[in-house]
């Protein structure tokens, strides 16, 4: 049986010290892009494979993270995981997932289970506004809270800039000349939905429209909610020529339900969505949308909680990134 190729083994080999050779391996940045590559060289070339239990017992790290997130069902979640579960991998560690299906009490349970767990930090999207803030403070592990912050929260957080969100949304149906504006908004107490929601009364308002139709999605957020909301809509005796939905989700269905009501998207009401996720593109007609950085918000949200589980001091504590618009063959001007 051969011996095990050893930090010693690779360090020799390149002529740097062992810490060195730890250092990139690990992941961590301060170390010489030419140094960097020719420990990363000499470890594929030499077979090393780290013996994580060994180190994991040495250093008291387990080189896994925790992210507790709302609903693993909803694609934009999906592919904040697998997003975050890339760039976690590329610094050598592994995620934990736990869903707490948008359920306030779950996601008390689930805040409470991974302090049981070996992990050396919590990425954290809340159910509702103010739930579980208190439990994942008290955490024995550094917390970072992405996507959906508890509010006044001045903590470690990642987020979308939603109140942009709307500004785009809303400012792009404004535009194209729409007076008549609903809005199809998310749940009730959670953060996203509610800064959008203010965001298209704030329109709004600027603008100086008098018309304001909001009618809420239910927890799921889902095609179903999007449909069913938008059925209501089409029965007022004045309806809105266009629709800005609180995620693609709700958009997709309302699009479906005006086409079972014999109208036509955009030709007879403009849909708009948020997200991005990536049937969009795909649908007939394409949506128009306001994209989200999913990708940098998960890049964000686990080089901060790597820092913080490294005993680094964040550069910046609260990260805030913004959306853009992205127009497709949903949205035009009013017939």
């Amino acid at each position: 049986m051969s011996r095990r190729v050893t930090l010693r083994d690779v360090a020799q080999h390149v002529g740097v010290s062992v810490t060195t050779v730890s250092n990139v391996v690990r992941g961590w940045p301060y170390v010489a892009d030419e140094t960097r590559h020719k420990v990363q060289v000499a470890v594929a070339e030499l077979g090393y494979s780290p013996h994580l239990i060994a180190q994991s017992l040495r250093t008291g790290q387990m080189h896994t993270l925790g992210f507790i997130v709302p609903d693993l069902g909803n694609p934009y979640f999906a592919a904040m995981v697998s997003v975050a579960a890339d760039i976690a991998q590329e610094a050598s560690y592994s995620i934990t997932i736990f869903d707490s299906q948008e359920d306030a009490a779950r996601e008390a349970e689930c805040i409470q289970r991974v302090t049981k767990q070996l992990v050396d930090g919590v990425l954290v999207a809340q159910v509702v506004r103010g739930s579980g803030a208190d439990y994942a403070q008290a955490l024995p592990v550094p917390v970072v809270w992405i996507d959906r912050v508890p509010p006044g929260y001045d903590g470690p957080a990642c987020r979308i800039n939603n109140a942009r969100v709307a500004e785009l949304a809303v400012g792009h149906l404004v535009a194209l000349g729409h007076r008549r504006i609903a809005h199809l908004g998310g749940p009730v107490g959670v953060g996203p939905a509610e800064e959008r929601c203010d965001g298209y009364a704030r329109v709004l308002a600027e603008h100086g429209l008098s018309y304001h139709r909001v009618v809420r999605a239910g927890v799921d957020w889902t095609c179903d909610d999007g449909y069913a909301r938008m059925r209501e809509l089409l029965a007022d005796a004045e309806p809105p020529t266009a629709v800005f939905a609180s995620n693609d989700g709700v958009a997709i269905g309302a699009m479906h339900a005006v086409r079972d009501a014999g109208l036509r998207v955009p030709d007879h009401i403009s849909i708009i969505g948020v997200d991005d996720i990536d049937v969009s593109q795909h649908l007939d007609p394409a949506l128009t949308t306001v994209r989200q950085p999913l990708h940098e918000l998960a890049r964000a949200g686990i080089e901060l909680l790597l820092k913080l589980v490294h005993g680094e001091a964040a550069d910046a504590r609260q990260v805030m990134l913004e959306p853009t618009l992205v127009v497709r063959g949903s949205t035009a001007r009013p017939a």
